[in-house]
């Protein structure tokens, strides 16, 4: 399937139960909550993307299931060069449409509930829920991304090399009560 065909809004329940898988490349401009992150040209920059969707019937849940992959451009808090930041997320999230099912999920599962602002009734309580499924892998994505990037190793701009530090000995504060200790015995 080709970035063209990736889709946007599904019915997830729907979708689950027809065994929808996508797999395939989408270009980090897609991302626009990620891009905004991006420093540079990100034309080239690409997004690798695994997911599929199952349903547990019994549950009346929906899993969304993923593997993603990209590098982001972002600007070094060191030295304030570009830096790639690689991002890879495998996931497993519960899609679910009413709160009380939650507590049927392992607590240590993560989930989204398809509320107002992931899915949309069309006017009507009964109609299928739909979720933005590029806001879903951009959110496993955005929990990936540094808060402060930075190279493993590199050079400040605005200090001194680490080879040109010279350790200076301080003194320790508690000599002096190591002194008096001797003194009263």
């Amino acid at each position: 399937m080709s970035a063209n065909t990736f889709p946007a809004q599904i019915e997830p329940f729907k979708w689950a139960e027809q065994g929808f898988t996508w797999s395939g490349t989408l270009p980090l401009s897609r991302f626009v909550r990620i891009s905004r992150e991006a420093v540079g040209s990100i034309d080239n920059q690409l997004i690798n993307i695994d997911c599929k969707l199952s349903m547990d019937a019994y549950h009346r849940i929906v899993w969304l299931d993923g593997h993603v992959e990209t590098k982001v451009p972002m600007e070094c808090q060191r030295c304030l060069n570009s830096v790639e930041i690689p991002l890879v997320s495998d996931f497993h999230l519960a899609l679910v449409d009413d709160e009380s099912l939650i507590e049927r999920l392992d607590e240590d599962a993560d989930f989204i509930v398809l509320g107002e602002s992931e899915a949309t009734t069309k006017g009507s309580y009964d109609a299928p829920a739909t979720a933005d499924l590029l806001s879903l892998i951009e959110d496993e994505l955005l929990l990936l991304m540094p808060l402060s990037p930075k190279h493993d190793v590199c050079e400040h701009k605005h200090q001194p090399a680490t080879d040109n530090i010279v350790e200076e000995k301080r003194d320790n504060p508690f000599d002096v009560l190591a002194s008096l200790k001797g003194k009263l015995n």
